[in-house]
């Protein structure tokens, strides 16, 4: 066959650039929404653990009168960042208690605190969030339903020594999954499900 009698086929510089830009475009819809679903399923993490605490200190109320706080630094003690995961400290790591509750016969003051251990919780292997779990002697306000905000915000609860016999509870998970500097988070009270402190904030 005759070399000027040959087709060539293949495609043209400018059919090549128009699917390198559809494939450019698609991928900068793609890559923010996968990235924000990503962030969005580590926040299951602190849902679910914070169901648990609520469970938790609901019990160990029902058991000493009392509802229990934890120290101030919370666990594990430092806020993650950028998706961290951090070991949860043993029980030998964590400092001992003082008293749990007020004596039921005396009625005499004493400090409700202790540790996660203390008030039944332990959670499965790393967290992503630092736990903070505060006792206090008057019910805990629900988050309204407008403003969906969590006392306090952002700055994370600090567990006090609460007297008992308390009357209320208010757990709260803090980290900053995404590494942006701002900190994300839920919490949970004995009056409230688990509520969403900042919005699309990780």
């Amino acid at each position: 066959m005759p070399e000027h009698n040959r087709k060539e086929y293949g495609f043209t510089l400018i059919e090549l650039m128009i699917v390198v830009a559809i494939i450019g475009i698609l991928a900068a819809i793609a890559i923010p929404n996968f990235l924000s679903y990503q962030l969005k399923s580590k926040t299951i993490e602190a849902k679910t653990n914070l169901a648990g605490i609520k469970t938790a200190e609901l019990t160990f109320a029902a058991d000493r009168s009392c509802y229990l706080s934890v120290q101030n630094s919370g666990w594990p003690g430092i806020i993650p960042a950028n998706g961290a995961q951090v070991p949860w400290p043993s029980a030998a790591a964590q400092p001992s208690p003082g008293s749990l509750c007020v004596n039921p016969v005396t009625g005499g003051p004493a400090s409700a605190v202790g540790t996660f251990g203390d008030v039944g919780f332990s959670p499965s292997g790393h967290v992503r969030y630092n736990y903070h779990l505060a006792a206090s002697q008057t019910r805990t306000p629900a988050p309204g339903p407008v403003t969906n905000g969590c006392p306090g915000w952002p700055a994370p609860i600090t567990s006090g020594a609460a007297t008992g016999p308390t009357t209320g509870f208010l757990a709260q998970a803090v980290s900053d999954l995404d590494g942006d500097g701002r900190r994300g988070g839920f919490m949970v009270s004995e009056v409230s499900h688990v509520v969403d402190c900042a919005p699309n904030v990780y």
